[in-house]
C-alpha cells in the first residue's frame, strides 16, 4: 500500500489532538472536539477547514476558454474575470468524471479546483481531451494549500486580516493577490457548507502562519473543523459529494444538477447523451428522505417499494441542525414523489422512510453585498426591491413548470442571438441624475425641430394641430389600447367609433375597424382576409407597393402556404405594368395588392387594375395615403374590396419611426372576416345612446377555428390623434392640405429638373412624392443637405437595383417656398 499524502498542516492537526483518518489517499483530520460540536460551530459562529488535499490545475493559452467550454457542462462564456463557476465534467455517456470550480483570471488563464480523490484521473482526462487546442495544462496541486473559513462570523473574523473590505468579494467571485496576513493569496467566496464563507489559496510555506492567525483572530468564535463535520454540513445543504450523489454511474441530471448543465450551449463532452436522457425522461432522480422508523441509512443501502428494489442511498446521517435522521438517495423516477413512503434495507431489517423536499437546510449565502449590509442574510431578498416576487417565489414557479432558472425559458433562442453579458448599465442614480442622463441622450438625436424634412417613403412630416396634444393628454383619453372591460369606458369606445366612421367616410367604404398596428401589417392582414374569403392561395402584389410591406407580406404568407407573385412596374411611367398584371391574374388569384399613390409617389391607373382583378373574381386591396383622398378618387368609387393605409399622417408625429396606426375599411358583406375589433352604436336599457365592442375576431374571444386574426388590440391613442385631426381639418381642410402638397411637390420637381443636374425618371402623374435621377451619388447629395440642416430624400437603389442614383423626395404642406428654394440651391451645388 502506498504511503498516504499529507498536507503542510498535518503536524499542527496532530498537535491540536485531531483524530486522523485516511481520505482519498490523504491523511486528514476527521474531528478535533467532536463532529457535532464542530458542525454547530460552523452553523452558529465560524469554522476553519484545511482542504489542501483538493487539486488545483492551471489552464492557460489562447484556446483556454474554448477548450474548457467543450470540457464542462456549464457555460463559461458568460463568466467574467474574477468570477467563479461550479460545473461538471462528463464522460461521453453523460455520467460524471468530476465536479469542480473554475476561476477565471482572463480569457487565456483559468484555475480548475478538483476533488482530491480524482486529481490524477481528472488531469489525465483533461490532458486527453486537450488535443487540438492551444493550451498549457499545469498541475500546481503540490505547490498550493487551501483553507476554508465558513460560518456567519467568518467575514467578521477574516476582515481583521485583510487590507480590503470583504464586501467587495461577491458570491462566487474572487480576488487575486489579496493580502491575508500580509501574504498575497487568492480569496474567493463560494462555500461547501451552506454558510457564507471564504476560500484562501496560498503557497505551502505560508499556510501555517495564516491558519494560526485566523484562529487567533477568531478567538472563541471559531473552531478547527475536520472533514466529518464538513460532510454533515454539505449534506444538510444537499451539496453533492463525488462518489455519492455523483459518480461514473450517475449523471448530473439524475443528481438534480440540471441547473449546471447548459444543454443549449453549442457543444460539450456528454451533451448528446444528456440531451437524449432529458428527451426520453429521467428514469432515476435524486430525492431526500427522512427516517420514520429507527435506524440510519448509510451509503449504498438498497431502497425498495413493495419488495422491488427501486434505488440506493447516497448519503445518510443524523442531522445535528434538524435533529432528524435524514438522507439522500437515487430512486426510480416513478417513486420520487414528496411524502411517498420507501423501505430501506438496514443490515437485515427493513426500515420505513418518507421522501421529503430538498434541501434540508436553507443555504445562508450572501449573494448581494453592499458595505452597509454586513450582517444581513440576503439569499431571499429580491434584486429588484420594487418587484414583490421574491427569489423563493421564483424558485417555486421554476419547480412547478419544470425548469431550473430564467435562462431555461429562452433555450429555444439560438445562443448567437442572445446577449452573453450583463447589460452595460450604470449603478443606481437619483431621479435628478436619471432625468439629466435621459435628456443628454435625447439631445444626441437630431429631430425635425432642427431639420427641414424632404424625406417621405412611408412616414410623413405633416402639420399636427396643437389641439390634438391638448385633448389626448387628458387622463380620460390617455390609453394606448382598447380597454378589456370595454363597455365601462364609453368615452374611449365613442372615440374609436368616430375613428371608424370617419375612415369609412374618407375612403367611401361601408365599414372600418378600430385600427391596426400600422399600415404594413394592415395590408398583410387584408391579404390574409382575402385568402380566407376566396379560398384561393395566390396573392399578387405590385412592386410599386412599399418594399417593407412586401417583405412583411412574404414573412406572413410563408406560414400560410400562399404563393406570392410580384408584378413589375412600367419603366416609363413608374406605375404597375398592366400587361404583366393581366398575364398573372387568373382564376386562382385571391387578391391583388396595390398602392395609390404608389411608393414612387405616382398615381396608379386604378380603373384598369380594378377591371382586371374583378374579371377574375379576385379581391382588390388598395393601400392609400389618406391625405391624397382630399383630391384623388376614393377607393370606394374605384370599386376596391378592402382599403388599408398608414394613418401616421393624420395628426401623428413621426416619433422616430413609431408607434403608428394602420386602418382598414371594407364592404359590409366582409364584416365578419375583418381582423381586430369593431365598435358599434346601440341603445342602453334607459334608451340612451351607448357603445359596445360589436365584433372581436381574435381567438381569445371566439373559437380558435373561427378566429381571423391574432391582433389583440388596436392603436387607440394614435387612432384618437387621427380622429381629432380629421375633425379639426374637416372636408375643406383636407382638400386644402392635399392641394398644397401637390402644388408644392410640383414646384420643387420643376425647379430641380430646370437646373439640368437632375433628370426625369418616370412620366407618371404624382401627388406629393417624386423620383429624380442625379448625376452624383445620392449619399453625397444627402450628406451635403444634412450639413445644411435638411433631411434629404430616400435612396431608391437600396430597394430597386436598377434605379441607381435615383432619389425619392417628398414635399408636404409644411414646406415653404424658401425651404424648397434652399433645397434646390444645395442640391445643385450652388
Amino acid at each position: 500500500m502506498s504511503e498516504l499524502k499529507k498536507t503542510t498542516l498535518n503536524d499542527i492537526h496532530k498537535e491540536m489532538g485531531a483524530k486522523i483518518f485516511e481520505f482519498s489517499g490523504w491523511e486528514m483530520p476527521l474531528e478535533y472536539e467532536g463532529m457535532i460540536k464542530e458542525h454547530e460551530s460552523v452553523r452558529n459562529n465560524a469554522g476553519l477547514f484545511d482542504v489542501s488535499h483538493m487539486g488545483e490545475v492551471l489552464i492557460q493559452g489562447e484556446d483556454s476558454q474554448r477548450f474548457i467550454q467543450n470540457l464542462v457542462t456549464n457555460d463559461i462564456s458568460i463568466l467574467k474575470n474574477n468570477e467563479v463557476i461550479y460545473t461538471l465534467m462528463c464522460y461521453e455517456n453523460g455520467n460524471v468524471v468530476d465536479d469542480l470550480l473554475i476561476y477565471k483570471f482572463n480569457n487565456d488563464d483559468f484555475l480548475l479546483v478538483i476533488n482530491a480523490g480524482n486529481t490524477d484521473k481528472d488531469i489525465a482526462w483533461i490532458n486527453e481531451k486537450s488535443k487540438g487546442y492551444e493550451v498549457n495544462i499545469n498541475n500546481i496541486s503540490g505547490e498550493m494549500s487551501q483553507l476554508a473559513i465558513q460560518g456567519p462570523k467568518s467575514q467578521e473574523i477574516l476582515q481583521n486580516l485583510v487590507d480590503i473590505d470583504l464586501n467587495e468579494i461577491k458570491f462566487f467571485n474572487f480576488k487575486k493577490d489579496l493580502n491575508v496576513c500580509k501574504t498575497p493569496c487568492i480569496v474567493s467566496r463560494t462555500g461547501y457548507t451552506g454558510e457564507d464563507g471564504f476560500e484562501i489559496y496560498c503557497k505551502n510555506e505560508d499556510v501555517k502562519d495564516i491558519w494560526n492567525e485566523i484562529l487567533k483572530a477568531g478567538k472563541e468564535d471559531i473552531k478547527s473543523i475536520g472533514l466529518g463535520a464538513r460532510d454533515s454540513l454539505r449534506f444538510e445543504a444537499c451539496l453533492p459529494l463525488y462518489g455519492n450523489e455523483i459518480s461514473e454511474e450517475i449523471s448530473p441530471l439524475e443528481a438534480g444538477l440540471s441547473y449546471f448543465v447548459k444543454l443549449n450551449k453549442d457543444n460539450f463532452i456528454g451533451k448528446e447523451a444528456l440531451v437524449k436522457q432529458k428527451e426520453d425522461g429521467l428514469k432515476r432522480k435524486l430525492v431526500g428522505f427522512e427516517m420514520i422508523s429507527k435506524g440510519i441509512a448509510r451509503h449504498g443501502y438498497d431502497i425498495g417499494v413493495n419488495d422491488e428494489v427501486i434505488g440506493f442511498v447516497t448519503t445518510g446521517c443524523s442531522s445535528p441542525t434538524l435533529n432528524k435522521i435524514i438522507g439522500l438517495a437515487i430512486v426510480d423516477s416513478k417513486y420520487a414523489n414528496i411524502d411517498g413512503e420507501i423501505d430501506i434495507a438496514i443490515r437485515k431489517r427493513i426500515v420505513k422512510a418518507k421522501i421529503i423536499k430538498r434541501p434540508f437546510y436553507k443555504k445562508q449565502y450572501k449573494k448581494d453585498l453592499k458595505s452597509d449590509t454586513k450582517d444581513i442574510k440576503l439569499e431571499n431578498i429580491n434584486e429588484f426591491s420594487y418587484i414583490p416576487t421574491t427569489n423563493e417565489d421564483k424558485q417555486k414557479m421554476f419547480e412547478r413548470i419544470g425548469i431550473n432558472n430564467i435562462e431555461d425559458l429562452f433555450s429555444d433562442i439560438p445562443k448567437n442571438l442572445r446577449l452573453d453579458r450583463e447589460l452595460n448599465l450604470d449603478t443606481y442614480k437619483s431621479e435628478l441624475e436619471v432625468s439629466k442622463k435621459i435628456k443628454d441622450l435625447a439631445n444626441q438625436n437630431i429631430n425635425l425641430e432642427k431639420l427641414t424634412c424632404f424625406l417621405g417613403a412611408g412616414a410623413y412630416d405633416h402639420y399636427v394641430p396643437s389641439l390634438i396634444k391638448h385633448i389626448t393628454s387628458r387622463s380620460e383619453f390617455y390609453t394606448a389600447y382598447t380597454p378589456y372591460q370595454a363597455e365601462i369606458s364609453q368615452g374611449t369606445l365613442q372615440s374609436i367609433f368616430e375613428f371608424q366612421s370617419m375612415i369609412a367616410e374618407l375612403t367611401k367604404m361601408e365599414i372600418a375597424n378600430a385600427s391596426m398596428y400600422d399600415g404594413a401589417t394592415a395590408a398583410v392582414e387584408a391579404c390574409i382576409m382575402a385568402v380566407g374569403q376566396t379560398k384561393r392561395k395566390k396573392v399578387i402584389v405590385s412592386k410599386t407597393v412599399h418594399p417593407e410591406t412586401r417583405k412583411i407580406l412574404e414573412t406572413y404568407m410563408k406560414f400560410n402556404k400562399c404563393e406570392i407573385v410580384e408584378v413589375d412596374f412600367c419603366n416609363e411611367y413608374g406605375i404597375t405594368d398592366i400587361n404583366n398584371l393581366r398575364a398573372n391574374v387568373g382564376k386562382d388569384t385571391a387578391c391583388v395588392l396595390t398602392q395609390n399613390p404608389n411608393f414612387f409617389g405616382i398615381i396608379e391607373e386604378m380603373e384598369e387594375i380594378e377591371k382586371i382583378v374583378h374579371e377574375n373574381k379576385a379581391m382588390l386591396i388598395m393601400s392609400v395615403d389618406p391625405i391624397s383622398l382630399g383630391l384623388l378618387k376614393t377607393p370606394g368609387e374605384i370599386g376596391a374590396d378592402i382599403v388599408v393605409g398608414e394613418a401616421q399622417c393624420l395628426g401623428n408625429s413621426l416619433n422616430f419611426g413609431g408607434p403608428y396606426v394602420g386602418f382598414m375599411a371594407t364592404k359590409s358583406k366582409y364584416t365578419r372576416k375583418m381582423p381586430g375589433r369593431i365598435v358599434g352604436e346601440t341603445i342602453d336599457s334607459e334608451g340612451n345612446r351607448a357603445y359596445v365592442l360589436t365584433l372581436q375576431t381574435r381567438e381569445q374571444h371566439v373559437r380558435r377555428e373561427k378566429a381571423t386574426s391574432n391582433i389583440c388590440s388596436n392603436q387607440a391613442l394614435n387612432a384618437l390623434n387621427a380622429s381629432i385631426y380629421m375633425s379639426v381639418m374637416g372636408k375643406e381642410g383636407f382638400i386644402e392640405v392635399s392641394r398644397q402638397c401637390i402644388k408644392k411637390a410640383h414646384y420643387a420637381y420643376n425647379k430641380l429638373i430646370q437646373s439640368g443636374k437632375y433628370k426625369l425618371v418616370f412620366k407618371g402623374a404624382f401627388f406629393k412624392e417624386f423620383t429624380i435621377l442625379s448625376t452624383e451619388s445620392i449619399d453625397d447629395v444627402n450628406k451635403r443637405l444634412l450639413q445644411n440642416s435638411i433631411l434629404g430624400g430616400y435612396k431608391l437603389e437600396k430597394d430597386y437595383e436598377k434605379l441607381q442614383n435615383s432619389v425619392l423626395l417628398c414635399v408636404t404642406e409644411k414646406r415653404s417656398k424658401e425651404d424648397i428654394d434652399k433645397l434646390v440651391e444645395i442640391m445643385e451645388g450652388r
